[in-house]
């Protein structure tokens, strides 16, 4: 089948694929990647290649890498085991996009605490839910994972399963994430301030948040779509 995208530009097709991730300017784009603006903008005006940043341009993008860099295949990313770090391998991910079309089930890992920071390595998948309980969310890169501790338990009280999309990182002030810390992963609420920080929403004061001191401490896991606390 003929590729729509073959033979356009490396910097129009990382344009397409901003986009297509959510951001509306390179700017913001940039800003959430931790790129130095001037840098991101030469690599979409096609100043000055990216080929050293392509791999982390597919990844929080969504798209295809081979894509990105050539224009060849489909645009949207269908991870593979060799794409994937060891914190996917950690969250019980398969290397196969679960989206609801396509998948009878998603991973559900426990890896998740929502009173302290919780260790990724010292995690381990341990069965699958029914995808027809979310199926009405879409495709995206999604697994589900187990809450436990207090710290929002105004939403998701502990035990309560939280399905997580790997695709959607673009942080919006209210909404809730599954943040790496320095390794470490915790679920908060995003609020943008000066400086940002990860909200608690919890019954206990003991729980406080997080601030974001500097951005290269903070990896965005994924957005927490759904809590459901009885399966």
């Amino acid at each position: 089948m003929h590729n729509a995208f073959m033979g356009t530009t490396e910097s129009d097709r990382l344009i397409r694929a901003r986009k297509h991730a959510g951001f509306d300017t390179g700017s913001a784009a940039a800003e959430a990647l931790g790129v130095k603006e001037p840098t991101y903008l030469g690599h979409e005006n096609g100043s000055r290649g990216f080929k050293g940043k392509a791999e982390l341009y597919a990844r929080r993008f969504g798209v295809s890498l081979e894509w990105l860099l050539t224009g060849r295949g489909a645009m949207e990313r269908r991870s593979t085991q060799a794409d994937l770090r060891s914190e996917d391998v950690a969250a019980g991910f398969e290397g196969t996009k679960n989206d609801a079309a396509t998948t009878a089930a998603l991973p559900l890992v426990a890896w998740v605490n929502a009173g302290k920071l919780a260790d990724v390595d010292t995690q381990l998948p341990t069965k699958r839910i029914r995808l027809d309980l979310v199926s009405d969310l879409g495709s995206g890169d999604f697994f589900a994972t187990k809450v436990e501790g207090d710290s929002m338990n105004l939403l998701s009280p502990e035990g309560s399963v939280l399905i997580v999309d790997r695709n959607d990182r673009v942080l919006v002030t209210g909404r809730r994430y599954i943040f790496s810390i320095r390794g470490k992963t915790t679920y908060k609420e995003y609020v943008a301030d000066d400086p940002p920080y990860l909200a608690p929403q919890s019954t206990n004061p003991k729980n406080r948040p997080i601030l974001i001191k500097k951005k290269s401490d903070v990896e965005i896991v994924g957005r927490v779509k759904r809590s459901l606390l009885d399966l």
